[in-house]
């Protein structure tokens, strides 16, 4: 006699997908801080526009605080998804859009490209303005404009070879919007 188990169990579970989904969650209410400590391994290395950032959550936090002060309130919408499970690779656009503390109207579209592992952001790339277009995800909504917002202040992101999605395996949708 042969028991069948459920095809669930015999695969691995990653939980890259889920965490995937809370981070971009976060992003969309607009709690930088939060996906920040959620979501960012210990040793993070973020890139801004391809400089390094910050390397490691404290110093991710140190470059966040001034930039959670900035606004009184901050929503974003994810589009363009594009991910690799097997590889634990994301890219998306987020346009953020907010309220800063003088009360003048925010608006940035930022590109990201990110690398997991073990449910963790490993490394994460982030790109502005017109850079933010050059470095779209591959299946990115041909709708998403740039705005010309100056200067986020964002942390930056990961590494691009290691973060391209391999076509077989990846998985697209339209993101989240607050």
């Amino acid at each position: 006699m042969t028991i069948a188990l459920p095809l669930r169990s015999r695969l691995r579970v990653s939980p890259f997908r889920n965490r995937l989904d809370d981070y971009l969650v976060s992003l969309a209410r607009g709690d930088l801080l939060g996906a920040a400590r959620a979501h960012f391994a210990p040793d993070i290395r973020l890139f801004d526009n391809g400089a390094v950032a910050a390397e490691g959550l404290e110093g991710v936090l140190r470059k966040l605080h001034p930039v959670a002060r900035r606004f009184t309130m901050l929503r974003g919408t994810v589009d363009g998804l594009v991910c690799d499970r097997a590889g634990e690779t994301a890219e998306f656009f987020c346009r953020f859009d907010g309220v800063e503390v003088d009360g003048r109207f925010f608006r940035e579209t930022v590109s990201f490209r990110q690398r997991w592992h073990l449910g963790r952001i490993v490394e994460e790339e982030q790109w502005r303005g017109a850079a933010a277009f050059a470095h779209a995800p591959v299946h990115a909504s041909a709708g998403t404009q740039a705005s010309a917002a100056a200067g986020f202040g964002l942390p930056g992101s990961l590494t691009s070879a290691a973060s391209r999605p391999a076509s077989g395996s990846s998985c697209r949708g339209q993101g989240a919007a607050a």
